[in-house]
């Protein structure tokens, strides 16, 4: 397939961040619907501000990232009465202790997976579908041709080099991954996730389209069992 090299993409990757937040505000507010007031844990939070955007009053949001960018989101955004900090990484996970999830339990990892080699991403999946039964997560991913082509799109920009290991050819890898996931589906290109008025560029559009036909990007979303 022809690679899309971060410079071609023109407004393509910040459609791709917006569509990117909107499935994952998507996913959280349908699991929320069937579990109200569910334990919401943002992983990798950074500045991402996931609270704003859910509807359910009783939800509280888990902001997991590590200590230093705790520290400086605690200074660049006010503290929410439904949002509870969580300093650590999120392969460190005796973080799951701390989280109430007597109403359910849903993890979000947007823009996340891509900097953890595919074992850490393993082990955490399996880790919370053993210790949240009836929860879930979703996350972001690209084909490992993408996400080499992004790499290197970083280096030609002479970025300070940013590693992706997380190069997994199949989506539905988490139910391989572990006997207390039950179902995992995939979108491709983000593109349901596109409010009815978009009105994107053409070129943009293509993009998706294109990202949506060879498969490249995509969003996962795991439902453990019960």
């Amino acid at each position: 397939m022809p690679e899309l090299a971060a410079a071609d993409l023109g407004d393509v990757p910040a459609a791709i961040y917006a569509l990117r937040h909107r499935a994952a505000v998507k996913e959280v507010r349908r699991y929320l619907r069937d579990h109200p007031g569910a334990a919401v844990v943002d992983l990798g939070c950074g500045m991402d501000r996931l609270v704003d955007d859910l509807d359910d009053p009783a939800a509280r949001v888990y902001c997991l990232d590590l200590p230093e960018v705790v520290s400086l989101r605690r200074e660049w955004l006010p503290p929410h009465p439904r949002e509870r900090e969580l300093s650590a990484s999120l392969t460190d996970t005796d973080w799951m202790a701390d989280i109430d999830a007597d109403a359910g339990m849903v993890a979000v990892a947007s823009g996340v997976v891509y900097f953890f080699a595919e074992e850490d991403v393993r082990r955490l999946v399996d880790e919370l579908a053993h210790s949240f039964p009836g929860g879930g997560i979703v996350y972001d991913a690209e084909s490992p041709d993408l996400v080499a082509a992004s790499e290197q799109a970083v280096r030609d920009a002479g970025v300070a080099d940013a590693p992706m290991p997380y190069r997994v050819e199949d989506p539905l890898a988490p139910l391989r991954w572990s006997r207390a996931v039950g179902t995992v589906r995939a979108d491709y290109g983000l593109l349901s996730y596109l409010p009815e008025d978009a009105d994107l560029p053409a070129p943009v559009m293509q993009a998706l389209e294109d990202l949506r036909e060879h498969r490249s990007l995509y969003e996962v979303v795991a439902d453990f069992v019960r």
